[in-house]
């Protein structure tokens, strides 16, 4: 019995070192991650975006996405701690495009010029999706039918429009209207 607790006692601890070592590993706090080179940057979004890395021109575009790719989705949410849809929206804009865009997904419906096309869809364009009466996501278009978002249980990532799910909500395209 005493041998059975001490071997038992042992395990439990090899576990518990195991579980501490792989979540510090793991975890993106605190490391000091070291930036894409732009050849490194173009290779990555090229495969997922499903083009060649010389179609990848954006660079300042893809470096924010990667910047803020895994943040948490938090409703209402403006910062790396937590971005809901359009504060993420509207912070790409603001840093990529040195736009200011409104805050809210009806607000920002509102104020572009919008279309059902996906064949008209640009990098940079707003892609909108709706599930009852009005759109009720936003995101931003890349390219092959891929748009960057924060959407809730998987934060900020890369989806694709012809996913059924997405194909299913698509409600249209946006372009945001430059002030002159």
């Amino acid at each position: 019995m005493q041998r059975f607790r001490k071997l038992r006692f042992f395990t439990c601890l090899v576990l518990a070192t195991l579980i501490i070592f792989t979540s510090c590993h793991s975890s993106k706090k605190g490391t000091a991650n070291k930036p894409l080179s732009k050849k490194e940057l173009k290779k990555k979004y090229a495969a997922i975006l499903e083009t060649k890395p010389r179609k990848i021109k954006n660079q300042q575009l893809y470096y924010f996405i990667d910047d803020w790719y895994g943040v948490k989705y938090k409703w209402g949410g403006n910062e790396k701690k937590g971005v809901d849809c359009s504060g993420f929206t509207k912070i790409l804009y603001n840093k990529v495009y040195g736009m200011e865009v409104k805050r809210t997904v009806a607000t920002l419906h509102e104020t572009t010029k919008n279309f059902k096309r996906k064949r008209k869809l640009r990098e940079g364009d707003l892609v909108y999706f709706q599930e009852e009466d009005d759109p009720s996501h936003v995101g931003v278009y890349l390219k092959n039918g891929y748009f960057v978002h924060s959407a809730k249980g998987k934060g900020v990532h890369i989806s694709n429009i012809k996913d059924n799910y997405w194909k299913k909500i698509y409600a249209g395209g946006g372009k945001v209207k430059k002030k002159s």
